[in-house]
Protein backbone atom coordinates (compact mmCIF):
# COMPACT_ATOMS: atom_id res chain seq x y z
CA UNK A 1 0.00 0.00 0.00
CA UNK A 2 2.94 2.32 0.52
CA UNK A 3 3.30 2.92 -3.24
CA UNK A 4 -0.39 3.68 -3.82
CA UNK A 5 -1.82 7.17 -4.12
CA UNK A 6 -5.34 8.51 -4.55
CA UNK A 7 -5.19 8.22 -8.34
CA UNK A 8 -4.01 4.62 -8.60
CA UNK A 9 -5.58 1.25 -8.06
CA UNK A 10 -4.55 -1.64 -5.88
CA UNK A 11 -5.71 -5.07 -4.78
CA UNK A 12 -4.96 -7.18 -1.75
CA UNK A 13 -6.28 -10.49 -0.43
CA UNK A 14 -6.21 -11.72 3.18
CA UNK A 15 -7.01 -15.18 4.55
CA UNK A 16 -8.06 -15.16 8.21
CA UNK A 17 -9.52 -17.75 10.59
CA UNK A 18 -13.30 -17.58 11.03
CA UNK A 19 -13.01 -16.51 14.66
CA UNK A 20 -14.34 -13.39 16.44
CA UNK A 21 -10.83 -12.46 17.60
CA UNK A 22 -9.83 -11.71 14.00
CA UNK A 23 -12.60 -9.23 13.18
CA UNK A 24 -10.63 -6.41 14.78
CA UNK A 25 -7.56 -7.29 12.71
CA UNK A 26 -9.66 -7.24 9.53
CA UNK A 27 -11.09 -3.84 10.48
CA UNK A 28 -7.58 -2.50 11.04
CA UNK A 29 -6.44 -3.63 7.59
CA UNK A 30 -9.51 -2.09 5.97
CA UNK A 31 -9.19 1.20 7.87
CA UNK A 32 -5.56 1.58 6.86
CA UNK A 33 -6.39 0.91 3.23
CA UNK A 34 -9.46 3.19 3.09
CA UNK A 35 -7.80 6.16 4.79
CA UNK A 36 -4.74 5.75 2.58
CA UNK A 37 -7.07 5.76 -0.42
CA UNK A 38 -8.56 9.12 0.55
CA UNK A 39 -11.83 8.02 2.14
CA UNK A 40 -13.08 10.19 4.98
CA UNK A 41 -13.16 8.99 8.58
CA UNK A 42 -16.96 8.63 8.39
CA UNK A 43 -16.79 6.66 5.14
CA UNK A 44 -14.04 4.48 6.57
CA UNK A 45 -16.14 3.70 9.64
CA UNK A 46 -19.08 2.78 7.40
CA UNK A 47 -16.88 0.43 5.38
CA UNK A 48 -15.53 -1.18 8.53
CA UNK A 49 -19.01 -1.76 9.95
CA UNK A 50 -20.31 -3.32 6.72
CA UNK A 51 -17.31 -5.64 6.37
CA UNK A 52 -17.50 -6.61 10.06
CA UNK A 53 -21.16 -7.58 9.69
CA UNK A 54 -20.36 -9.78 6.70
CA UNK A 55 -17.42 -11.34 8.58
CA UNK A 56 -19.60 -11.96 11.65
CA UNK A 57 -22.26 -13.66 9.50
CA UNK A 58 -19.62 -16.11 8.27
CA UNK A 59 -18.51 -16.87 11.82
CA UNK A 60 -22.05 -17.38 13.09
CA UNK A 61 -23.69 -19.19 10.20
CA UNK A 62 -21.28 -20.58 7.60
CA UNK A 63 -19.74 -23.47 9.58
CA UNK A 64 -16.33 -22.90 8.00
CA UNK A 65 -12.71 -22.54 9.11
CA UNK A 66 -11.47 -19.60 7.05
CA UNK A 67 -12.66 -16.26 5.71
CA UNK A 68 -11.13 -14.77 2.57
CA UNK A 69 -11.18 -10.96 2.38
CA UNK A 70 -10.39 -9.07 -0.81
CA UNK A 71 -9.99 -5.30 -1.08
CA UNK A 72 -9.90 -3.57 -4.48
CA UNK A 73 -9.03 0.12 -4.27
CA UNK A 74 -9.83 2.38 -7.22
CA UNK A 75 -9.52 6.17 -7.52
CA UNK A 76 -13.19 6.69 -6.62
CA UNK A 77 -14.27 3.42 -4.99
CA UNK A 78 -13.38 0.59 -2.67
CA UNK A 79 -14.78 -2.89 -3.26
CA UNK A 80 -14.73 -5.54 -0.53
CA UNK A 81 -15.34 -9.26 -0.99
CA UNK A 82 -16.02 -11.56 1.95
CA UNK A 83 -15.86 -15.20 0.86
CA UNK A 84 -16.30 -18.47 2.70
CA UNK A 85 -16.54 -22.13 1.73
CA UNK A 86 -19.34 -22.84 4.17
CA UNK A 87 -22.78 -24.32 3.76
CA UNK A 88 -24.41 -21.45 1.89
CA UNK A 89 -27.90 -20.09 2.50
CA UNK A 90 -31.16 -19.24 0.77
CA UNK A 91 -30.55 -15.81 -0.75
CA UNK A 92 -34.30 -15.10 -0.67
CA UNK A 93 -33.79 -13.90 2.90
CA UNK A 94 -31.87 -10.91 1.54
CA UNK A 95 -35.20 -9.39 0.50
CA UNK A 96 -36.75 -9.77 3.95
CA UNK A 97 -37.38 -6.45 5.75
CA UNK A 98 -35.38 -5.55 8.82
CA UNK A 99 -37.37 -6.21 11.99
CA UNK A 100 -35.70 -4.26 14.84
CA UNK A 101 -38.10 -5.56 17.47
CA UNK A 102 -37.03 -9.13 16.68
CA UNK A 103 -33.43 -8.22 15.77
CA UNK A 104 -33.91 -10.06 12.49
CA UNK A 105 -31.82 -9.05 9.48
CA UNK A 106 -29.80 -6.34 11.25
CA UNK A 107 -26.49 -7.27 9.62
CA UNK A 108 -27.92 -7.40 6.09
CA UNK A 109 -29.74 -4.12 6.70
CA UNK A 110 -26.53 -2.41 7.81
CA UNK A 111 -24.55 -3.66 4.84
CA UNK A 112 -27.26 -2.54 2.42
CA UNK A 113 -27.58 0.90 4.03
CA UNK A 114 -23.84 1.62 4.27
CA UNK A 115 -22.69 0.54 0.80
CA UNK A 116 -23.53 1.79 -2.69
CA UNK A 117 -23.84 -1.66 -4.25
CA UNK A 118 -24.08 -5.11 -2.68
CA UNK A 119 -24.00 -8.48 -4.46
CA UNK A 120 -24.27 -12.01 -3.16
CA UNK A 121 -23.87 -15.48 -4.58
CA UNK A 122 -24.43 -18.52 -2.37
CA UNK A 123 -24.54 -22.25 -2.90
CA UNK A 124 -23.63 -25.40 -0.96
CA UNK A 125 -19.98 -24.69 -1.82
CA UNK A 126 -19.97 -21.35 -0.04
CA UNK A 127 -20.88 -17.69 -0.24
CA UNK A 128 -19.38 -14.49 -1.63
CA UNK A 129 -20.61 -11.07 -0.56
CA UNK A 130 -19.27 -8.27 -2.76
CA UNK A 131 -19.87 -4.65 -1.73
CA UNK A 132 -18.70 -1.32 -3.11
CA UNK A 133 -18.58 2.17 -1.60
CA UNK A 134 -18.03 5.17 -3.86
CA UNK A 135 -15.88 8.00 -2.55
CA UNK A 136 -17.49 11.04 -4.16
CA UNK A 137 -21.10 9.96 -4.80
CA UNK A 138 -23.65 10.64 -2.01
CA UNK A 139 -24.77 7.37 -0.43
CA UNK A 140 -28.26 6.22 -1.44
CA UNK A 141 -29.85 4.14 1.29
CA UNK A 142 -32.26 1.28 0.78
CA UNK A 143 -30.83 -0.14 -2.45
CA UNK A 144 -31.70 -3.82 -2.92
CA UNK A 145 -29.23 -6.66 -2.83
CA UNK A 146 -28.26 -8.03 -6.22
CA UNK A 147 -28.26 -11.83 -6.22
CA UNK A 148 -25.90 -13.18 -8.87
CA UNK A 149 -27.67 -15.44 -11.34
CA UNK A 150 -24.47 -17.27 -12.22
CA UNK A 151 -21.73 -18.41 -9.84
CA UNK A 152 -18.82 -16.05 -9.29
CA UNK A 153 -16.56 -19.08 -8.96
CA UNK A 154 -14.98 -20.87 -11.88
CA UNK A 155 -14.92 -24.56 -12.72
CA UNK A 156 -11.26 -24.53 -11.73
CA UNK A 157 -12.14 -23.16 -8.30
CA UNK A 158 -14.68 -25.91 -7.76
CA UNK A 159 -12.12 -28.55 -8.72
CA UNK A 160 -9.60 -27.08 -6.26
CA UNK A 161 -12.25 -27.01 -3.53
CA UNK A 162 -13.09 -30.66 -4.13
CA UNK A 163 -9.38 -31.53 -3.89
CA UNK A 164 -9.14 -29.60 -0.63
CA UNK A 165 -12.17 -31.34 0.89
CA UNK A 166 -10.86 -34.74 -0.17
CA UNK A 167 -7.59 -33.95 1.59
CA UNK A 168 -9.52 -32.79 4.68
CA UNK A 169 -11.34 -36.11 4.69
CA UNK A 170 -8.11 -38.09 4.36
CA UNK A 171 -6.55 -36.11 7.23
CA UNK A 172 -9.51 -36.65 9.55
CA UNK A 173 -9.61 -40.37 8.76
CA UNK A 174 -5.86 -40.73 9.30
CA UNK A 175 -5.19 -41.77 5.70
CA UNK A 176 -2.53 -39.10 5.14
CA UNK A 177 -0.11 -37.05 7.21
CA UNK A 178 -0.44 -33.26 7.60
CA UNK A 179 2.13 -30.94 6.08
CA UNK A 180 3.74 -28.86 8.82
CA UNK A 181 3.46 -25.52 7.01
CA UNK A 182 0.05 -26.06 5.42
CA UNK A 183 -2.40 -23.76 7.24
CA UNK A 184 -5.42 -25.60 5.83
CA UNK A 185 -4.10 -28.92 7.14
CA UNK A 186 -3.46 -27.45 10.58
CA UNK A 187 -6.84 -25.71 10.70
CA UNK A 188 -8.95 -28.76 9.81
CA UNK A 189 -7.05 -31.00 12.23
CA UNK A 190 -7.41 -28.45 15.03
CA UNK A 191 -11.13 -28.25 14.40
CA UNK A 192 -11.43 -32.04 14.16
CA UNK A 193 -9.52 -32.67 17.39
CA UNK A 194 -11.59 -30.10 19.27
CA UNK A 195 -14.93 -31.46 18.04
CA UNK A 196 -17.21 -33.53 20.23
CA UNK A 197 -18.87 -35.01 17.15
CA UNK A 198 -16.09 -36.13 14.83
CA UNK A 199 -18.37 -38.38 12.78
CA UNK A 200 -20.51 -35.38 11.84
CA UNK A 201 -17.44 -33.52 10.53
CA UNK A 202 -16.46 -36.51 8.42
CA UNK A 203 -20.02 -36.87 7.11
CA UNK A 204 -20.13 -33.14 6.36
CA UNK A 205 -17.00 -33.32 4.21
CA UNK A 206 -18.32 -36.37 2.34
CA UNK A 207 -21.61 -34.59 1.62
CA UNK A 208 -19.87 -31.42 0.44
CA UNK A 209 -17.65 -33.41 -1.91
CA UNK A 210 -20.71 -35.08 -3.47
CA UNK A 211 -22.53 -31.75 -3.74
CA UNK A 212 -19.59 -30.04 -5.42
CA UNK A 213 -19.07 -32.93 -7.81
CA UNK A 214 -22.74 -32.66 -8.81
CA UNK A 215 -22.35 -28.87 -9.22
CA UNK A 216 -19.30 -29.40 -11.39
CA UNK A 217 -21.20 -31.77 -13.66
CA UNK A 218 -24.04 -29.26 -14.06
CA UNK A 219 -21.60 -26.48 -14.96
CA UNK A 220 -19.89 -28.72 -17.47
CA UNK A 221 -23.23 -29.51 -19.09
CA UNK A 222 -24.09 -25.80 -19.23
CA UNK A 223 -20.76 -25.01 -20.87
CA UNK A 224 -21.27 -27.85 -23.35
CA UNK A 225 -24.73 -26.54 -24.28
CA UNK A 226 -23.41 -23.00 -24.77
CA UNK A 227 -20.62 -24.24 -27.03
CA UNK A 228 -23.05 -26.41 -29.00
CA UNK A 229 -25.39 -23.43 -29.42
Amino acid sequence: MGSWNHETTGFTEVLLPAQPSNVGLARGILRSLALHGGFSETQTNDLAVAMSEAYANVIQHANTTWVTLRFALEPNALTIEVEDDGEGFDTAILDHPYEPERDVGRGMHLIRSLMDTVECQSSPMGTIVRMTRLKETPLREGLPWKVAARPFRTVGHIRRTIDRYQRDLALMQGDTEPMDEDLDDLAILERFQASDDKESLISDRKLRIKTLQATLEILREDVGEEQAG
